[in-house]
């Protein structure tokens, strides 16, 4: 059970620290500047890439199992995969903005920060709801047993971003995230 929470909580971290990182480039944006739209691509791309189709998928077998256990405490919940699935067209709609200002189509200011903000803002309450309750009422409530039957049934892989093997694709991105941290570590 441990691990699998562990695990779920270090993407948690990395979804923050994406978070953070685009937020930090939205920024640029509204104070008139140039974000660097790899950048924003690049956690685009991640988002649309891994954690929906790795990290949310291995969360609703938890609750799925939660909903068995205690219906009471899943209900408290709500509906965790309607929530990753908002996540995922959050994600498109923001994915769509950034295109449509990369092809220099006439996309109002406003639009492009409420798209970046829905995405964040929704994201961060999500992870904030499942560390809070979601997390604890499944440890609560699954048996060793339900956490060995879970593991089994995980698809594991590595963090195309996070993980051992960094992929290519996502190298400017990584980059940024690191100066992005150690600007944060400067500043406080």
């Amino acid at each position: 059970m441990a691990e699998i929470i562990n695990a779920l909580r270090r993407e948690h971290a990395n979804i923050v620290t994406l978070m953070k990182t685009l937020e930090w480039h939205v920024r640029e944006f509204e104070e008139a500047g140039a974000p660097d739209y790899d950048i924003i691509e690049g956690v685009i791309d991640y988002f649309l890439g891994y954690p929906d189709l790795y990290h949310h998928p291995k969360e609703n077998l938890i609750y799925a199992k939660l909903l068995e256990r205690d219906p009471a405490a899943a209900a408290a919940i709500g509906d965790l995969q309607a929530e990753h699935e908002a996540l995922a067209q959050k994600t498109r709609e923001f994915a769509a903005g950034v295109r449509a200002v990369l092809d220099e189509a006439q996309v109002p200011r406003e639009s492009f920060r409420r798209w970046a903000h829905n995405l964040i803002d929704f994201q961060l309450k999500h992870l904030e709801m499942e560390e809070r309750s979601f997390f604890p009422a499944a440890q609560k409530a699954l048996t060793d047993e339900d956490w060995a039957e879970l593991d089994a049934r995980m698809v594991a892989r590595d963090d195309p971003l996070f993980g051992e093997q960094v992929g290519q694709q996502f190298e400017t991105l990584r980059q940024t995230v690191m100066r992005w941290q150690h600007e944060v570590r400067q500043q406080s």
